[in-house]
């Protein structure tokens, strides 16, 4: 992990974070599809996020699925 925020990653954040609330629950593999990136780099960018408090996951089975925080 990178010790400071690069404006990438910054960048990454917030177009995840947007398909997201505007999708209202997205699975990490759709997510994955969407944004044209690798499944360890939107896993990485969904837990900065999820650390920061902006969305949280909820597991149904072997899915974790992704929406904006309440």
């Amino acid at each position: 992990m990178p010790r400071r925020t690069t404006e990438f990653v910054k960048e990454r954040k917030k177009t995840i974070y947007e398909l997201i609330k505007a999708e209202r629950e997205l699975p990490t593999s759709e997510i994955v599809k969407r944004v044209g990136l690798s499944h360890s780099q939107v896993f990485y960018i969904l837990r900065l996020l999820e650390k920061e408090g902006f969305i949280e996951e909820i597991k149904r089975g072997k899915v974790a699925y992704w929406r904006v925080r309440s």
